[in-house]
């Protein structure tokens, strides 16, 4: 069991959609290289809910359609951050 001093924050929207996107995205790619390869693994296993229905009629068709900069574009601008520096040594400047 981990010890934690708190509970971690709730993830956002944004951070949830990433995570059911890259995850269909991933379980797609696996499913294709099944077909193209059938001796070398097994197919993944799909998963259940609504959002896993709506994926392949919706995002994928627009994942694949959407050229590399536009993709680019909008995971710079969504999920990039800029630089983080270490806050300044009080006890060094008096």
């Amino acid at each position: 069991m981990p010890i934690t001093t708190r509970k971690p924050a709730p993830a956002t929207i944004l951070q949830k959609f990433r995570a059911i996107t890259e995850g269909y995205l991933l379980q797609v790619a696996q499913g294709e290289m099944v077909r193209k390869y059938p001796n070398a693994g097994t197919k993944p296993a799909s998963k259940g809910g609504f959002i896993y229905k709506l994926l392949p009629i919706l995002f994928l068709p627009g994942f694949r359609l959407t050229p590399w900069f536009i993709k680019h574009r909008l995971l710079k601008l969504f999920f990039v951050h800029p630089e983080q520096e270490w806050p300044k040594r009080p006890w060094e400047e008096s």
